[in-house]
């Protein structure tokens, strides 16, 4: 373990792999998906496969689907997907360790009560901010989002006010947008880095997340509104291309594209929404895979990769414990305490900034890796 390298709360990342690839599909083998699935949710044989109403978020028409022989679930609607594992993670709330151990026993009567709420009883006066519902992925028809001056397409914030209905049509010009994608590929929505002076003349950043959405009228347009019911990481993509990769985990968009462009050995992901972002990302395409966390040069950016706890003793994790939820064979962080605040990967290889090599920031890692350890979570966390 490195020097400097606090405590996070009662807990420590273990390294030490869980189970490898094949221990996995044994376990999942145990069962039959469709019967685990359909213990809670009420499925419709469609030949080889089974198809419902997605547990995991709301819709009026079957989206989700169980395939028994390829051994996975997925909906097409909100991009849910995962093996009998993940389905006892995700669905039942288990720990992942609990979970494999519930598949070796086929100890199903164990299981807590299910979380599946019948789309029908789901509340149907949504606020708002809530009725444009981001589709995904997105349709092979909507229009491109930018043009080839730049700008965006006219975009639909319907979290403006609704006294001024015309100022909610806005069209963006901004200094970069990230595509999100699926493992398939398949785009998801953008975040956008729009970049201006405040009112005090000082440089704003804001980075909205941009989805194609459906209205309550059925009406289809680009939307300041974010992925749901989980929100993806950037590199699903990558993910899925390099399966024996180690995975990097960076904060932002910008340290995504720099770490993927200077570190091709790694699979290089982020999320949206920045440090405050964690607890809305689904974590579970890092289950088996070996992560390295590198994280901003300051406090929020720390806090982010290892969680904290705060004055009245609550743990808010970050995503050493999400990660490891999740089921990562094994965690490290690089250190970057010397660093300027704020300091970043992308800061690193700026030309005008650092202006570090690939080598040079390679080598640089190395010595600053550090092996961490999660233990299980004990005594008050935060949701």
């Amino acid at each position: 373990m490195c020097a400097g390298l606090p405590a996070v709360g009662r807990h420590r990342v273990s390294c030490e792999r869980r189970i490898d690839d094949a221990t996995r599909k044994a376990l999942c083998d145990k069962v039959e998906l469709h019967e685990l699935v359909g213990r809670s949710v009420p499925l419709k044989r469609v030949g080889s496969e089974y198809q419902a109403r997605c547990p995991f978020h709301d819709e009026a028409s079957a989206s989700f689907t169980v395939a028994p022989v390829k051994g996975f679930y997925h909906c097409f609607g909100c991009g849910a997907h995962g093996d009998a594992v993940s389905w006892l993670i995700e669905h039942q709330g288990l720990e992942f360790v609990e979970a494999c151990k519930v598949l070796a026993e086929r100890a199903f009567d164990r299981l807590p009560p299910s979380k599946y709420v019948a789309p029908s009883a789901l509340p149907k006066n949504l606020p708002p901010e809530g009725r444009w519902l981001p589709l995904l992925p997105v349709p092979e028809a909507a229009p491109a989002l930018l043009g080839a001056d730049g700008r965006t397409v006219e975009v639909w914030n319907p979290k403006q006010s609704d006294q001024h209905p015309d100022g909610r049509f806005v069209r963006y010009r901004p200094t970069r947008a990230d595509a999100y994608r699926d493992a398939r590929g398949r785009l998801l929505g953008y975040v956008v880095r729009l970049e201006f002076k405040g009112d005090n003349g000082k440089p704003v950043k804001i980075t909205p997340t941009l989805t194609w959405c459906v209205g309550p009228d059925g009406t289809q347009q680009w939307c300041v509104q974010h992925f749901r019911p989980l929100r993806p990481m950037l590199g699903l993509d990558a993910l899925a291309a390099l399966p024996e990769a180690h995975v990097l985990v960076v904060e932002g968009e910008k340290c995504r594209a720099a770490g993927a462009s200077a570190l091709p050995q790694y699979a290089v992901v982020s999320w949206p929404s920045g440090s405050k972002g964690i607890g809305y990302v689904d974590w579970a395409p890092l289950s088996g895979r070996h992560v390295v966390m590198w994280p901003d040069a300051d406090v929020p950016g720390r806090e982010a990769m290892l969680g904290y706890v705060d004055h009245a003793g609550v743990l808010h994790r970050g995503i050493a414990q999400l990660a490891h939820r999740a089921g990562a064979a094994s965690l490290r962080f690089i250190d970057t305490d010397g660093q300027p605040k704020g300091w970043d990967i992308a800061d690193a290889l700026d030309p005008a900034g650092d202006g570090w090599t690939a080598r040079q920031l390679a080598a640089w890692a190395a010595v600053r890796v550090c092996d961490i350890e999660v233990e299980i979570e004990s005594g008050r966390v935060a949701r």
